[in-house]
């Protein structure tokens, strides 16, 4: 997630420091990090207020496949 990568380089916060944050465990936000997962919606909209809208909630909406057209 560029966004999120972004996001904590700007801030200079860790993932574990992020995570604490928005009430989740680093290896969390890691798998949001590699595409491995996406947040719950309640848990988007945590990361959207933390991080000021830096990170809205629509950044985790899924991607259509463009390699399918």
């Amino acid at each position: 997630m560029l966004r999120l990568a972004e996001y904590l380089r700007s801030a200079e916060l860790t993932q574990a420091a992020f995570a604490e944050r928005v009430g989740v465990k680093q290896p969390t936000v890691h798998r949001w990090l590699k595409g491995e997962a996406r947040p719950s919606w309640r848990v988007a909209e945590r990361i959207a207020v933390t991080t000021g809208g830096a990170v809205p909630v629509a950044a985790w909406a899924e991607q259509p496949d463009e390699s399918a057209a």
